[in-house]
């Protein structure tokens, strides 16, 4: 589940600061109060933004890796269906975010994704299975885990690099390839948790194929800067108010693309 508050801090300074740690600093907090995005929701909305950049220097999926990306995250369906249940049933419930999951749930969570993605394409298969295989690997280099949790993840990246020999056999596109198209998810995936969690910093990006992207929030909307995005796009989200109270228990959040030279990304519904 991603948190975002209802009323979000002010920005504390104008500075850029990495996209990483604004997300993880929402996500660390805790909310009587706020919106529930579903892990399932951000991925869909992350392969909408992969289906969009239309950036020269970021790879092109075909349709069945933007469906790989958009279900990148399905091993979360049930955890974040029973967590919505559990604030419908008790206003005291204490929501909580993906960052609380421990090695083992995140395992077995990340083994059911790449599940879903491979029935769609080896390739899919391949890319979401990369992509989780980066996130264990820095884990297991944090060393923030218990030496039994460590050693959960470690098999879980023995497995899965098992696992990518045997999908990469069965599909035509080079490692090469394939590591652009995980750096792809990995793009979109952190865009799309820096919108879904509705931190006021101003971001820069880690960089991807020659590109550094950097994301503005202003009073209007969030200015991406290069324009990696067409113009006259936008992109919706569902959320759910935690609790449901004052006649209000979803919303959609709407994020546009404007068409101005630096081709704004603005919201609505924050």
């Amino acid at each position: 589940m991603i948190l975002r508050p209802l009323q979000p801090a002010s920005r504390k300074s104008e500075e850029y600061l990495p996209a990483w740690p604004a997300v993880e600093r929402v996500q660390r907090q805790k909310h009587d109060r706020c919106w529930l995005i579903t892990q399932p929701s951000h991925a869909a909305l992350a392969s909408a933004l992969a289906e969009r950049i239309a950036a020269p220097e970021f790879p092109r999926p075909d349709p069945q890796m933007i469906q790989a990306i958009a279900l990148h995250d399905a091993g979360w369906g049930v955890p974040d269906a029973q967590a919505v249940q559990k604030s419908r049933a008790n206003v005291q419930y204490k929501a909580g975010s993906f960052l609380d999951a421990g090695a083992v749930q995140l395992a077995a969570i990340w083994q059911e994704s790449i599940d879903t993605a491979k029935s769609v394409s080896a390739a899919g298969g391949y890319v979401v299975s990369r992509h989780f295989d980066r996130v264990a690997r820095w884990r297991i280099a944090s060393a923030s885990d218990s030496p039994q949790d460590r050693r959960k993840l470690e098999t879980f990246v023995s497995a899965e690099t098992e696992r990518r020999k045997k999908l990469a056999a069965k599909q035509p596109l080079s490692i090469e390839k394939l590591e652009r198209l995980t750096d792809l998810l990995q793009f979109v995936d952190l865009l799309s948790l820096y919108l879904c969690c509705g931190t006021q910093e101003n971001v820069i990006f880690p960089e991807y194929f020659g590109v550094q992207v950097r994301v503005a929030n202003e009073p209007d909307g969030f200015r991406v800067t290069p324009g990696i995005f067409e113009s006259g796009t936008q992109f919706t989200v569902a959320a759910l108010r935690h609790p449901a109270e004052g006649g209000e228990s979803g919303r959609e959040m709407v994020f546009r693309i404007g068409t101005s030279e630096h081709r704004e990304i603005g919201t609505s519904g924050a």
